[in-house]
């Protein structure tokens, strides 16, 4: 595959990702209880079984709309989760870097961007679906 149309089909899926959100009972719901859920918590309110070892508590995934003037930042976010864009300036971070454990699990060398992508935006796209108004 071209790298053309890798870049028009993971602009293609970014597209239908922002168009609508998921139903919270979705395949990404699994994906972030699997990546997610320990740290941040079921409902991504910062208070996961995992979180509570960790000397600072995880951001509470509810509220990032609410904290960005009713917008959610959906680049940033998945920018974020995948980690290897993320400026690490304050020391230490507690955050696995998504984006490498994704790549160092990806099966097929054409399809590692795609399928990490995949996971990046199903993540984003659930945690986008559990903003607080």
């Amino acid at each position: 595959m071209t790298k053309p149309l890798l870049l028009a089909l993971a602009m293609g899926v970014a597209t239908a990702a922002l168009a609508a959100p998921p139903e919270p009972d979705s395949p990404s719901r699994a994906v972030y209880l699997q990546y997610c859920g320990a740290c941040h918590g079921p409902a991504g309110k910062g208070d996961g079984i995992a979180g509570s070892f960790m000397t600072r508590k995880p951001t509470d995934l509810t509220a990032i709309t609410r904290q960005n003037k009713g917008e959610f930042p959906y680049m940033h976010v998945m920018r974020v989760i995948d980690g290897r864009d993320t400026v690490r300036a304050h020391g230490d971070p507690d955050m696995p870097v998504w984006g490498e454990v994704f790549a160092e699990n990806s099966s097929a060398p054409v399809g590692r961007r795609i399928e990490i992508q995949g996971k990046l935006m199903l993540l984003t796209d659930y945690i986008r679906s559990i903003q607080e108004k």
